[in-house]
């Protein structure tokens, strides 16, 4: 079994009243590619990234970061729904 390491990623600062938002993500490295799990190791889809000559560290950091943007496009939007008839 890979170990599972935690990186913690500053999203947004904090600002005035904000308090600032941050993502949580886990991954391990396996046979040089850094692969996004949740906190007891099993992958999350299939993001891995090759890590070469790099720092597994800084690469999940960025994965975590990129995953994080592309969810909040989708969650954090107005949720329009129909007319309700009677």
């Amino acid at each position: 079994m890979n170990d599972v390491h935690k990186v913690t990623v500053q999203i947004r600062a904090s600002k005035g009243s904000f308090p600032g938002e941050v993502a949580i993500g886990y991954y391990c490295v396996v046979d040089g590619y850094v692969v996004l799990t949740d906190a007891a190791g099993k992958p999350l889809g299939s993001d891995k990234c090759y890590i070469g000559s790099g720092d597994a560290h800084l690469i999940a950091c960025r994965m975590v970061r990129n995953r994080k943007g592309r969810a909040s496009a989708s969650f954090n939007r107005p949720i329009s729904y129909p007319p309700l008839r009677y």
